[in-house]
């Protein structure tokens, strides 16, 4: 069987299966290989007792949604055991990825981590930072919404697309490095939204479907709204919105403009938003740090409040999608 080429997160993945989800690719060089089904010959009922060196959510084999990261193969793979039986082995090199999934279940709920903290793993040991952010393209331009978990950045990505806007990544904005500044890479062609989210945007918060039987979250299909989704063409970044993480509520007016924060200012700030960093050592936290010195002298940063409700929604959708001209006032000040 021949194999099956795709492009996510500005990678070649090469596997033997189709993958739900990720766009198809012409065959060439691959960047990273993916074993589905299996993992390697050489793991064994050790290896899930190793030590942990990373855990989050609770105990793995009580709690579904736990997930805890094992150093196997002699330190040179990641293991990451789900508490519902989903395993990915992850060589540190960033190159190979092995999954499996329990009996009963599928590639597409497998998925689901997939393009969310298993990809931001191995971007990261690939040397990518990654900021914990949605993108959207503004003029020729991308602007990342970034914020922690829940601060509402898939929820405006959505709005976005919804107003016929371009939306290229969701959750991850991978950065790279180009002449006189840095590139947005493509991630993979949905938004993951929330019930009360759906329900905001479309009126029915069964308007769209589940990321895959079993979870909660639902996802909007980005080549169906908005511009599409072009998988290969990466977009400059011209522009950082932070979300504030206050509550909204307590914001003293969150149809505020936006504050273009300092370089210092964004800098302490970012650092907390970046993708996959509790497994960092201190040689990839010095780069990253060193990346994100370079950003904030290069790229404006700014911080806004939250949007609460339809209306603030609205505004910082028509704020984005100005063709960059705050981002071009802010550049020349």
């Amino acid at each position: 069987m021949a194999p099956y080429f795709f492009r996510a997160f500005g990678l070649t993945v090469i596997c033997d299966v189709p993958i739900p989800g990720l766009t198809p690719w012409s065959a060439g060089d691959p960047d990273v290989r993916l074993y589905a089904g299996c993992l390697p010959e050489w793991i064994g009922p050790t290896d899930e007792t190793a030590r942990e060196i990373w855990s989050a959510g609770g105990d793995p084999d009580h709690e579904a949604d736990a997930v805890a990261v094992r150093a196997v193969g002699d330190g040179a793979f990641l293991l990451l055991a789900y508490g519902d039986g989903t395993r990915f082995v992850v060589s540190r090199s960033g190159h190979e990825v092995w999954a499996s999934w329990p009996e009963g279940a599928t590639l597409s709920a497998a998925s689901t981590y997939l393009f969310g903290p298993v990809f931001g793993l191995l971007l990261r040991l690939r040397g990518l930072t990654c900021l914990h952010a949605s993108v959207v393209v503004s003029g020729s331009g991308a602007v990342a919404v970034v914020g922690p978990a829940g601060a509402g950045k898939s929820t405006i990505a959505a709005a976005y697309a919804l107003r016929g806007g371009h939306v290229i990544g969701d959750d991850i904005a991978v950065l790279t490095p180009s002449e006189g500044g840095w590139r947005v890479e493509p991630t993979v062609p949905s938004v993951r939204l929330w019930d009360d989210s759906v329900q905001l945007l479309l009126g029915n918060r069964d308007a769209l479907p589940l990321m895959a039987p079993g979870w909660e979250k639902r996802q909007l299909d980005l080549t169906s709204v908005g511009r599409g989704f072009a998988a290969s063409e990466s977009v400059p970044l011209a522009a950082i919105y932070l979300l504030d993480a206050r509550d909204a509520r307590d914001a003293p007016g969150n149809n505020a403009s936006p504050r273009r924060l300092s370089a210092r200012d964004a800098l302490m700030a970012l650092v907390p938003n970046t993708y996959a960093n509790v497994l960092l050592d201190a040689s990839m936290r010095a780069a990253e740090f060193k990346v994100l010195t370079e950003l904030v002298m290069r790229i404006p940063v700014w911080m806004i409040s939250p949007p609460d409700g339809a209306v603030a929604l609205e505004q910082l959708c028509a704020l984005l999608e100005r063709d960059g001209a705050v981002v071009q006032a802010a550049a020349h000040r």
